[in-house]
């Protein structure tokens, strides 16, 4: 896939390929109704069962003949349909704004989320560290709740990058665009998430190529991928090596047990393969259908059940066919974005809903690789069912800008 590039008075004129990309005749501006309902059922599903989670842990905590604290209990489960509720608001309203203003204003995005991550890397008044990563801003006036800024970097990848790649033609001051959403990335490698800076570099490269980024850029990118990704691995080795001291006491260590991990988690169970071992055990035991709503074992000592490894309990509790289910849910989604894609009557509402597709997709097929064993432990959430604001309205927003460019004329 291609485009031809022409330099002409500092700006390069673009001509669109013709590509898979290229509009279906007819049902130009038509929104399949998956578009609208998988999101709300897949966040239904995560809501579902944080709520049932609660519930369980509640009575089992009162058997005992003590007070639980129900306030403390619940609290999670009201945040979270807050959150749902906020994200409804945002996939409605977005819908309803013309799609050429998301597309004008898509500077604008990327600079306040840059921004964002801006604040974070500087440790500024609002910033929050947990567990040793500096990852999110706290939001007083919600009580507790924080904002994570890289959920809405990906929003705005997505839209910056569609703005870019749907355009007639293209200043040469696109690179500086190009520099700022990379060294975005770099800053949410530095919080540290080298999983969700990934994820980012992922779907706007997969836009770029939608868009006709040329083959050989392609390559290029991935193979820069793959040095950074070996030099990740070596460094705590060379370290080792020269300092004569065991690589596991050096920096970036933990990344070559993560992938040791992976290869063989029983043989680190006690360590970094603990989350991993955990997760197999609630998906081979669920079965066909499942122990149970509630009877799940395995949730209750596996870490960040509820957003990470949230696909693991939900196996656990409703089996291959609960597992199925969600899998169809995400599948039925994906398929909306692309066939949204073909049906969409403008250059920029294809590729947008094209890059959407990927961002859903990819997300959850690295969640639910990871839930199984097929990847490295990551702080990826499951799209639209893990807990989580910034994820979950990022998410329904996203939708509801590509509901909006369904609707725009040619």
């Amino acid at each position: 896939m291609r485009r031809s590039h022409t330099l002409r008075n500092g700006y390069y004129s673009i001509e669109p390929p013709h590509s898979a990309l290229a509009p279906a005749a007819g049902g130009a501006g038509r929104v399949p109704a998956a578009l609208w309902w998988a999101p709300l059922a897949l966040a239904l599903v995560g809501l579902f069962f944080q709520g049932s989670v609660v519930i369980v842990e509640l009575g089992r905590l009162g058997k005992d003949g003590s007070m639980p604290d129900v306030a403390g209990a619940v609290r999670p489960v009201l945040m979270q349909l807050l959150w749902l509720l906020i994200g409804v608001g945002a996939l409605w309203g977005c819908s309803r704004v013309k799609g050429r203003f998301w597309l004008a204003s898509a500077w604008l995005w990327l600079l306040l989320s840059w921004g964002a991550l801006l604040w974070l890397a500087l440790d500024l008044p609002g910033a929050l560290t947990i567990n040793g990563a500096t990852r999110w801003i706290g939001l007083p006036l919600l009580n507790g709740a924080t904002l994570q800024p890289a959920e809405f970097y990906k929003l705005a990848t997505l839209l910056w990058m569609t703005a870019v790649w749907s355009a007639p033609r293209v200043g040469r001051g696109v690179w500086i665009g190009v520099l700022l959403w990379l060294s975005g990335a770099a800053l949410i490698v530095l919080q540290p998430d080298k999983d969700t800076a990934t994820l980012v570099l992922m779907l706007g490269f997969g836009v770029a190529f939608l868009g006709g980024l040329r083959s050989q850029w392609v390559l290029l990118s991935m193979l820069a991928g793959g040095v950074f990704a070996g030099a990740l691995i070596a460094t705590p080795l060379l370290l080792g090596a020269l300092r004569s001291q065991p690589w596991e006491t050096q920096p970036g260590a933990y990344v070559v047990k993560r992938i040791q991990a992976t290869l063989n988690p029983w043989a680190h169970e006690r360590e970094v393969g603990y989350q991993m071992v955990r997760a197999q055990i609630a998906v081979g035991s669920g079965g066909l259908f499942g122990v149970g709503i509630g009877e799940g074992r395995e949730k209750r000592s596996l870490p960040a059940v509820e957003s990470d490894y949230i696909f693991a309990a939900i196996a656990e509790e409703f089996g291959l066919a609960g597992s199925l289910s969600v899998m169809t849910l995400f599948g039925i989604l994906v398929w909306a974005c692309f066939a949204s894609a073909r049906r969409a009557p403008t250059r920029a509402g294809r590729l947008y809903l094209a890059g959407l597709g990927v961002w859903i997709g990819v997300g959850a097929l690295m969640n639910l690789s990871m839930a199984v064993g097929l990847l490295p432990t990551m702080g990826l959430p499951l799209p639209f069912v893990s807990a989580g604001g910034s994820a979950l309205v990022s998410l329904m927003a996203a939708v509801g800008i590509g509901v909006a460019l369904t609707r725009e004329s040619p």
